[in-house]
């Protein structure tokens, strides 16, 4: 059933012992999204807790950690966010396939997998779909729950960067600033501090790069060895991905980073003239138009040579 905001909000008043699920290799999106409506459910009196996620990372675990579950609680409400599919929830949500009351999100390729679901594509992130939501169930915004929102919103636009930047985006990142945050030193924190396994890691990225389509596809390969040799872990690797993307002239940016038991993650970022969703959803993934992913449960050359074929199929349909 898909419902608008009023729809989602009134569905979050009647409901109560809330459990909000992140998903697989926590962004800022969904773990800003989880941290503000977590805190926003509590403000109305409500008891909310966001599952416990293996994989979040050093940068945003202060979102979400302090809201996981009590000993013994026991939902009767779930709610996902930021979630486009039920693949991409972490071990500890399997319990909850099939079973989630309220989806949250903004990625087009969302079929709703949720018995209400609220899904905006039109939205540059999650963060700004959930504002909507608490906005129309009069939570007060918070500095604690205006900067979740600003991250989440943030991150999923390159810090405003990315073509899925709207008015509203704006707007919502100017109501965050005028509850008090400091945006300045949040992006400083976000898009401009690097560690040395970071700095490590674009190295490689920008070392290993190869060309296709006379430049118009890059291809990166990030391999285990050299992640664990560099000490990179999760947070190092976040958004690492678009740097392929900022070579004069490439179109579609793929990013292959192998995974500890052999398989291997794929991100692409396309400009405006490539679907990188439709890229992904050939390897069995998906995501946006300008930002997807997929899971290749293979080696990283037969991982290449699958996305490359798509990549350019996808090429080549838009020439």
């Amino acid at each position: 059933m898909t419902v608008d905001v009023a729809g989602a909000a009134a569905a979050l008043q009647g409901a109560d012992n809330i459990l909000i699920l992140t998903h697989r290799r926590p962004d800022g999106d969904t773990a800003g999204c989880a941290g503000a409506l977590c805190r926003g459910l509590r403000q109305l009196g409500k008891t909310a807790y966001i599952l416990e996620n293996p994989e979040i990372t050093r940068r945003y675990a202060p979102l979400i950690a302090p809201c996981y579950p009590a000993s013994g609680f026991n939902p009767a409400y779930i709610v996902s966010v930021d979630i486009a599919e039920e693949k991409l929830f972490p071990d500890t949500a399997e319990q909850y396939k099939g079973k989630v009351d309220l989806v949250i999100d903004h990625h087009r390729s969302n079929s709703g997998f949720g018995a209400k679901n609220l899904i905006r594509p039109d939205a540059g992130g999650c963060a700004e779909v959930l504002y909507d939501v608490l906005a129309a169930l009069g939570v007060r915004l918070t500095r604690e729950i205006a900067e979740c929102i600003y991250i989440g919103v943030s991150t999923d636009t390159g810090c405003f960067k990315f073509s899925n930047t709207t008015a509203h985006t704006h707007a919502v990142a100017a109501a965050c600033l005028t509850a008090g945050i400091d945006g300045g030193e949040i992006n400083r924190v976000l898009f401009e501090t690097k560690s040395m396994p970071r700095f490590q890691m674009e190295r490689i990225v920008f070392d290993t790069m190869e060309f296709f389509e006379d430049g118009a596809v890059a291809v990166a390969l990030l391999w285990r060895a050299d992640i664990d040799r560099t000490g990179a872990d999760m947070d190092d690797l976040d958004s690492i991905a678009s740097l392929t993307r900022q070579i004069e002239g490439v179109q579609i940016g793929i990013t292959l980073t192998e995974n500890r038991n052999g398989t291997v993650k794929a991100s692409v970022r396309t400009t405006k003239e490539m679907d990188a969703a439709a890229i992904c959803k050939k390897c069995g993934g998906g995501g946006h138009i300008r930002a997807a992913g997929a899971s290749l449960d293979c080696g990283m050359e037969e991982a290449k040579a699958a996305i490359l074929t798509a990549a350019r199929e996808q090429f080549h349909a838009k020439q």
